[in-house]
């Protein structure tokens, strides 16, 4: 063991004075180590082992006897190992893939499409988004019922919600995508949220103002409400349920309590549950609005539109009560113009008076030539549309060739209130009148700027003119009552002077007129009514002259009787 031990000690020096002096071991100092030579345990040193091959080092020896016979050792550095040459990794495009931050760090951006979606092929509702400039965004997405304006129905969409960007090492990995995305699919939730149980008249009405007045009418699932009814409905509905933008008299009436049948009903409709609205609540609602019965009428009208709608998008499944409440009797206004008044107006729009106001003599003179609504004409154009944009802005036009005095002409409506077109004739002293305008526009530099207005009747208010609008009643509100005052058409009506000439009652006057000339169908049909009733209830006005009458004289049955009687037994003898 000793022996061992001291063979290791004068290796290890021998070793060392070797490399100090680059001299071979076996040339230093024989003595310090001749002993050992042949001992096998000095050749097992682990110093030893050091410099042999076994530690992949390789010692050249060369002798130069030229040179002072000095030995040089010549010492190989060991050789560099050489790094492997990897294959690069794939890039992935497949559309669904496990994800790793591995894998999403190979997903790469399909060039053109404008939503690279990715999606985990392990985890359900868990999606990311590529973009181009290498962002990548990790979204969950689940498909709920959501209202399709096109369909005009509620069906499955799929919806995204973004979650937090891809980005390695920073707490945004995928893994913590996978961890964190039931929680946002918990805060994706249908549109309808509310249970029959639980769903009011409130939830119905903003989501009937928010969805159903921008699809279809239900009526005709083809056709869209139009912009003045959407207004109007949405007016209503807001001042009326919802008491936004009302006076404070409006809401105190509507919110007042009231008694009806031992009952005290206190809360408005947007209070109501739909399930729980009565037909006793809302007839308490008619019994409050009694002396305003037109105006609830109408919510009781556009309530019940709110109800069918829900009813058909699934909202609320129950029945709808207002179909079981009768409304106040409407006011059937039948007044027209007496047939000298009317005549007088139609020869005062030709006189020389056109030239001082011709575009609201011509409006007058149309009403009672035609009987178009005032909406209808106030949207005229003088020649038909060359874009679907002005199409949608106007109501209609004259067709080409309308100043034709040997041709028939016509002025055509493309969307009226029955969602029917129409061509209207348009008759001779109306056609001039026409022809008159047009020529005064060119020679009258007060006017002249109408020419500018592709409108018959372009807006125009006080100093400020307006060529790109057409008109509307609030423009012709003073010169209408001029009109009246002139004529002695002012009538006192609730203690104040009311015009009883307007659109409307030239309306009623020209269907009156074709009435009593060509009888009712003839009429319905030149009003554009979809039924004959209407043009009876409303529009068909006997004169008070009609009414005194004879009836022809006739013999009572019994003198026919009795002369039958002779003349057989005439005939008999």
């Amino acid at each position: 063991m000793r022996l061992n031990l001291w063979a290791d000690v004068f290796g290890f020096v021998g070793v060392l004075l070797a490399r100090i002096s680059k001299t071979p071991w076996h040339d230093v100092g024989t003595g310090l180590y001749w002993p050992f030579a042949l001992d096998a345990s000095f050749l097992s040193c682990p110093w030893f082992k050091f410099d042999t091959p076994t530690r992949k080092e390789k010692i050249k020896m060369t002798i130069d006897d030229n040179e002072n016979n000095n030995a040089v050792a010549s010492v190989e550095a060991p050789a560099t190992p050489q790094k492997r040459k990897y294959k690069p990794r794939e890039a992935i495009f497949k559309t669904r893939f496990t994800f790793t931050d591995d894998n999403i760090a190979r997903a790469k951006y399909i060039i053109g499409k404008k939503y690279d979606r990715r999606f985990d092929d392990r985890v359900s509702g868990l999606c990311i988004h590529l973009r181009p400039n290498g962002v990548k965004t990790f979204y969950a997405f689940k498909s709920v019922n959501m209202y399709n304006k096109k369909k005009n129905k509620w069906a499955p969409n799929v919806v995204y919600k973004k979650m937090f960007h891809w980005a390695k090492n920073t707490g945004f990995r995928a893994g913590d995508a996978r961890d964190k995305v039931n929680e946002f699919l918990s805060n994706i939730t249908e549109s309808r949220t509310v249970s029959d149980d639980d769903v009011t008249i409130e939830y119905l009405v903003k989501k009937f103002i928010k969805t159903g007045l921008t699809g279809f009418t239900l009526r005709d699932e083809s056709r869209f409400y139009k912009e003045d009814v959407i207004k109007r409905y949405k007016k209503i509905l807001n001042s009326y349920i919802l008491f936004e933008n009302c006076t404070d008299l409006v809401k105190k009436k509507h919110t007042a309590p009231v008694q009806y049948q031992n009952t005290i009903y206190s809360k408005p409709f947007k209070a109501y549950k739909a399930s729980e609205l009565t037909k006793d609540a809302i007839e308490a609602f008619k019994f409050k609005m009694k002396d305003t019965p037109q105006v609830a009428n109408t919510v009781i009208a556009l309530l019940s539109v709110v109800y069918n709608w829900s009813k058909q998008n699934k909202l609320f499944r129950g029945e709808n009560p207002f179909l079981l409440v009768k409304r106040y009797p409407k006011v059937r206004v039948k007044k027209k113009l007496p047939d000298d008044k009317r005549d007088q107006i139609k020869d005062y729009c030709e006189s020389k008076a056109f030239d001082y106001n011709p575009h609201f003599l011509t409006m007058v003179a149309m009403v009672l030539y035609t009987g178009f609504r005032g909406k209808e004409m106030f949207g005229l154009r003088w020649q038909p549309p060359i874009t679907d944009e002005q199409k949608n802005k106007c109501s209609g036009w004259l067709e080409p060739g309308w100043d034709n005095e040997n041709e028939k002409s016509y002025l055509f409506l493309w969307d009226p209130k029955n969602r029917k077109e129409f061509r209207a004739f348009l008759r001779l002293p109306l056609k001039r009148l026409l022809k008159r305008l047009r020529k005064k526009l060119y020679n009258d530099q007060k006017v002249s700027w109408c020419l500018k207005s592709d409108y018959i009747f372009p807006k125009t208010r006080w100093k400020d003119n307006f060529p790109e609008e057409h008109t509307d009643a609030h423009a012709i509100a003073y010169p209408l009552r001029k009109l009246n005052e002139d004529f002695g058409l002012r009538v006192e009506s609730n203690g104040r002077l009311r015009n009883f000439f307007t659109i409307k009652i030239g309306r009623k006057t020209f269907g009156s007129q074709v009435a009593q000339e060509k009888g009712v169908e003839v009429a319905s049909r030149a009003l554009n009514h979809s039924d004959t009733q209407v043009t009876r209830d409303h529009y068909i006005v006997p004169e008070e002259k009609d009414l005194e009458f004879e009836f022809e004289d006739k013999k009572s049955n019994v003198e026919n009787i009795d002369k039958h009687r002779l003349e057989k037994v005439k005939k008999l003898k």
